[in-house]
Order: C-alpha cells, then sequence, then structure tokens
C-alpha cells in the first residue's frame, strides 16, 4: 500500500449505471482517501485488508482546498478502478456496505445480512453518539456528558452485543462462524473507545463482557488482519490517533478547557 497518487478517467452520473456497475463488480484497484487517523477511515482499510484487495491508502494534503473536489466535501472517499476507468463513492457507510458486499462480508441470504446490518448500524449509532456528546462536544462539560454515556448508551449497548454474541455461540462472530461488517466495525469502535484520553473508563465497562472480548481477539487474530495491524502504517495510524483524540480540538482552535 503507498500514498501514490492514481490518473483515471472518472465516469459521472451521465455514464449508464451497468458500466459503472461493472466496474465496482470487478475492480483491479483501490484508492481510500482519508485523514492520517483511524476514527471513520479504518473499518474501510480493514474491509480492503481482510479483502486482499490491491489497494493504496491515500490523505489528503491541503483539505481546505481538496474538500470542494469530493462528492460531498467529506472523508472517506474510494476510488474505484478499472483500466483507465474509475468510479468514486463517498460517505463513510456507503463505502464500507459497498466493500462489505463485494468481499462476502454481508452472510449467506437476507436473514444473515439483515441481522449483520441491524448490529452494525446500532454500533454506527453508538459511535456517532459517542462523537456528539462526548468527543466533540465542549471540555468543560464533557466530564459530565462522559459519565451520562457510560452508565446508558454504552451500558446498553455492551449488554445487548453481548447478548446477542452468546446467542451465537461466543465464537467471535454476530452471524453463523464467518467475519462480517458487524464484526470488523464493532472492533473498531472498541478501538476507537481504547484511544481515548478516558479509554481506561470505557474500556473497563467492555472488559466486563467476555463475549464482545472473544469477538475482538477473533476479528485481530485473523492472519490478513493481524499482519495490517503490525505494519508500520498501521502503527503509526494507531499513534496519530491516540494524539489527535487527546485534543481534538486543536485543529479548530478551539479551547481545550
Amino acid at each position: 500500500m503507498t500514498h501514490s497518487q492514481t490518473n483515471h478517467a472518472q465516469v459521472n452520473r451521465t455514464t449508464p449505471s451497468s458500466e459503472l456497475a461493472k466496474i465496482m463488480a470487478h475492480p483491479e484497484s483501490f484508492r481510500l482517501l482519508y485523514f492520517p487517523v483511524e476514527a471513520q477511515g479504518q473499518t474501510s482499510r480493514d474491509l480492503l485488508t481482510y479483502g486482499g484487495a490491491n489497494w493504496e491508502s491515500a490523505s489528503p494534503q491541503n483539505w481546505l482546498e481538496e474538500k470542494d473536489k469530493t462528492p460531498f466535501g467529506c472523508l472517506p472517499v474510494l476510488f474505484i478502478n478499472k483500466g483507465d476507468k474509475q468510479v468514486v463513492i463517498s460517505e463513510t457507510h456507503a463505502v464500507e456496505n459497498y466493500l462489505a458486499k463485494h468481499f462476502g462480508l454481508m452472510g449467506d441470504n437476507d436473514y444473515e445480512e439483515t441481522m449483520i446490518r441491524a448490529f452494525y448500524c446500532s454500533s454506527v449509532s453508538l459511535f456517532s453518539n459517542f462523537q456528539a456528546s462526548v468527543v466533540w462536544n465542549m471540555p468543560e462539560v464533557r466530564e459530565k456528558t462522559l459519565a451520562g454515556f457510560k452508565s446508558r448508551q454504552l451500558a446498553h449497548w455492551v449488554k445487548t452485543h453481548e447478548r446477542h454474541l452468546l446467542e451465537n455461540g461466543n465464537n467471535g462472530h454476530y452471524i453463523g462462524n464467518k467475519m462480517s461488517l458487524a464484526d470488523i466495525r464493532t472492533v473498531n469502535l472498541i478501538r476507537h473507545f481504547s484511544f481515548q484520553p478516558y479509554g481506561a473508563e470505557l474500556m473497563e465497562i467492555i472488559s466486563q463482557a467476555p463475549a464482545l472480548i472473544k469477538l475482538r481477539e477473533t476479528v485481530e487474530s485473523d492472519p490478513k488482519m493481524h499482519q495490517w495491524k503490525n505494519s508500520d502504517e498501521a502503527k503509526k495510524l494507531a499513534d496519530s490517533s491516540k494524539a489527535f483524540f487527546a485534543n481534538p480540538f486543536a485543529a479548530t482552535g478551539k479551547p481545550t478547557a
């Protein structure tokens, strides 16, 4: 995985959807554009890794100038390449769902896919709630909102997800005995919690749920995932994430206290 630029001819919405679908169904390579931290880009990175894709990671050089050149003014953006054509998709959940489906991580039937989406959406919702109520809240009220998040939203999420994992046999997966989008997204949520300055408090709650711990161990011990997580690039992303969340307001110029 490199950080080089690609030079493909992008296809646009006037291109027949059948042609776009062919590119997305049989891509030759991918390029994922996201900030040099884990956060909302990490699940896509993990999906590309697990799927054995030919992919490269890139970060914006000047986000203020590049922002308006992306589909929605946000990251991640996934570039899907085939020959001299390129399809561009954006929005975290759209990218993740496409990659998961492409790599067979959405179950074997409609029921399994629906349940995977349900567990996935639950973890996504908790991530969003945490970001809004704790991470990006003003420092002077963060202690109070963190306490509320731990006692209500996090405690409820841990309780319900632990129950579902136990009902599936406590085998390290939500559905059946195979990896899914929900597995990977939840493990990244747990990692996200661990990167926070108050991560020990959050992880103490999660540590009381052995099935969730089993899930994390199962995902991270997969050979391809293990190799990726122990690569220099992945370690750098983890370190950058911890540094960023120590003071997330630093980039906005807002006060830290």
